[in-house]
């Protein structure tokens, strides 16, 4: 699961970097980049905790 979050940040980081302007850049890093990564570990530790409880 890691190295499919590397590839998929480095893909955004190179999309981000070819953007005409740096806000631009900024808003496709934290758009592709940096949302999806929270809520996947949101979820990630929502289900951890889930499972832990009811053992």
């Amino acid at each position: 699961m890691a190295v499919v979050a590397m590839g998929w940040l480095y893909v955004v980081l190179m999309l981000s970097a070819a953007q005409d302007s740096v806000a631009a850049g900024v808003l496709v890093a934290l758009a592709l980049g940096v949302a999806p990564m929270v809520l996947v570990a949101a979820l990630r530790r929502r289900r951890r905790g889930s499972g832990r409880a009811r053992t």
